[in-house]
């Protein structure tokens, strides 16, 4: 069994957020449609959360915390999340919008998986906001959903 520390995690998590601006970068530039790409554009700009999150923290604290280990490599976030998803060239922001909920669904999973692993109160604070964080957007995008704006 190969160690996985939290650094190892973060890593993963912040490749898949990059993954994620590009994949909006590309449906914005590819959609003829005008909502569908402000959508996009801003989703794009708005998939830095893991480094604002660290950015807030002592960096000594951020430094123990990615040395934490973790016992057992959490069910990553990765390119199957985009692998289960066709979307039509195309597609109106409902379907983007249902894309994005699933995305973040994937990473509430892999911050889940993490919190649970780990009896270092920092660590599962900092899951736990990134957790919130992720909530909270997919709260918002359920409700410029509901409210059927493009």
């Amino acid at each position: 069994m190969a160690i996985v520390t939290i650094a190892d995690v973060l890593r993963h998590a912040e490749r898949f957020e990059q993954m994620l601006a590009g994949y909006y970068n590309k449906v914005a530039h590819e959609t003829t449609r005008d909502g569908v790409r402000l959508l996009t554009e801003y989703m794009s700009r708005h998939r830095n959360r893991i480094a604002e999150a660290l950015d807030k923290m002592d960096p000594s604290q951020v430094r123990l915390i990615c040395c934490s280990e973790v016992r057992y490599e959490p069910h990553a976030a990765d390119c199957q999340c985009f692998e289960n998803l066709k979307l039509p060239k195309d597609a109106d922001a409902a379907r983007i919008l249902d894309a994005a909920i699933s995305f973040d669904e994937c990473l509430i999973d892999l911050y889940n998986q993490t919190a649970r692993q780990t009896n270092d109160p920092h660590v599962k604070d900092l899951f736990e906001s990134l957790i919130k964080c992720e909530q909270r957007d997919e709260i918002e995008l359920k409700k410029i959903k509901a409210m059927d704006y493009f």
